[in-house]
């Protein structure tokens, strides 16, 4: 049996509780759009840094890697203005290195008012050796 003081308490319950509950949900939104931008951001790194590898010159190495950048990320509207790809060539010999950078902004002005800013950016590197006994020619 209810006694008089606890009238319509569930109501007030549910009017404090909810918007708190609601807030929380949105932040794991948002947190969930982040963890999932970076590790699409990585991915086209690793995926770039790949391509690059496997190239049999310096400027198609370039050409590779920003191809295999920009399909990972086709279509991708949360990447605001689009990826920025740096590919790095020093190290592209017989036994070295490629190196690719991708930075991306991430849209979150939808989730500003519960505390994320107006956007984020986030930055994927990634490393790939280069076979030893690949012939390197010239530029393709």
């Amino acid at each position: 049996m209810r006694e008089d003081g606890e009238r319509g308490s569930m109501s007030l319950e549910m009017v404090l509780v909810t918007p708190l509950l609601v807030a929380f949900l949105l932040v794991l939104a948002g947190a969930g759009r982040l963890v999932d931008a970076q590790s699409q951001v990585d991915g086209a790194a690793r995926d770039a840094a790949r391509a690059a590898s496997v190239a049999r010159s310096a400027g198609g190495a370039d050409q590779m890697a920003r191809a295999a950048a920009a399909a990972d990320l086709r279509g991708r509207d949360w990447c605001a203005g689009g990826p920025s790809v740096e590919v790095d060539l020093n190290g592209f010999r017989a036994g070295g290195r490629v190196a690719v950078t991708i930075v991306c902004s991430v849209d979150l002005a939808d989730l500003a008012f519960v505390g994320f800013p107006g956007t984020k950016r986030l930055q994927g590197r990634a490393l790939a050796p280069i076979d030893t006994y690949t012939y390197r020619g010239g530029d393709e």
